[in-house]
């Protein structure tokens, strides 16, 4: 069976938001969807393989990027080694290694879920295109995979292996549509799940409440002044969760690690008394 990753789902679709290396904050191809369509099959059919030439990309376009199936569905690399017996042909857009490094945070914990998870999850983006497919706004995969590895798994576990779309899953779940940040609460909804199941994560009436004890939460916690010789705070050995929940949630970008641990232990003490109070 071929391997099911978030950047080449399956035939219909892949994602291309991370071509060129360099993009403009918050661009996304689709805004300029017929721009682009026309110029994918320009690059397809002008694409040598047999050509060593280096041709460096210029500015939000890459020469490189085109169709790489029959029915210009799939859009991808050219260049990339899937597409040329196994050989990298990449260095010719003159962009030192990045196009080889280039993957996100969503594609690699996409490959840290099971196989039966990433098919779970994948229904959400059935009948997209690859341009909605590779789109923030469009795409509900790609918020969600920052929750974490640990939870999306739960849930997938959980349904068993119950086909769900984006509409049923958010009628399901609908504290996914928070506002909360996911990376930065992730450390909290973990240790709710972990006490309380999935349930309050099914309770409409639960979001607000659980988005006010984190507003409350983050005000009650002490401010810390660390160093600036101190250890930058994802670099500690310690849970990336909490890691993250320090430096996204409260701002702390380096601290010592005996000054998160006491952040810690203030965090699991008032978190275990929201919990207590949950009905």
């Amino acid at each position: 069976m071929p391997r099911i990753t978030l950047c080449a789902p399956d035939s219909e679709k892949s994602c291309f938001a991370c071509c060129p290396p360099i993009r403009p904050k918050g661009y996304e191809h689709i805004d300029y969807r017929n721009i682009i369509r026309r110029i994918l099959r320009e690059n397809t059919r002008a694409f040598d393989p047999s050509s060593k030439e280096i041709i460096p990309i210029t500015g939000f376009s890459c020469w490189a990027l085109g169709y790489v199936d029959d029915r210009y569905r799939q859009v991808g690399c050219l260049l990339h080694p899937a597409r040329n017996r196994g050989k990298d042909l990449r260095y010719r857009v003159d962009y030192g290694q990045k196009c080889q490094r280039e993957s996100c945070l969503g594609a690699r914990r996409f490959m840290a879920l099971s196989p039966s998870a990433r098919l779970f999850w994948l229904g959400l983006a059935e009948g997209l295109d690859s341009f909605e497919y590779s789109s923030r706004r469009y795409n509900p995969l790609f918020r969600l995979l920052e929750w974490g590895v640990g939870l999306l798994e739960k849930i997938a576990s959980t349904e068993k292996g119950n086909r769900v779309n984006s509409k049923t899953f958010f009628e399901r779940y609908p504290f996914f549509l928070t506002h909360l940040m996911p990376r930065a609460h992730t450390y909290l909804v973990d240790s709710l799940v972990q006490h309380c199941g999935l349930a309050p994560l099914r309770d409409k009436e639960f979001v607000p409440r659980f988005e006010a004890f984190c507003t409350r939460l983050i005000r009650k916690l002490p401010s810390v002044t660390s160093s600036p010789t101190a250890p930058y705070t994802h670099c500690l050995d310690m849970d990336e969760t909490l890691a993250d929940f320090l430096r996204l949630a409260l701002g702390m970008k380096k601290i010592e690690k005996g000054e998160a641990l006491i952040i810690k232990q203030k965090v699991d003490q008032e978190m275990e008394a929201f919990i207590d109070q949950l009905p």
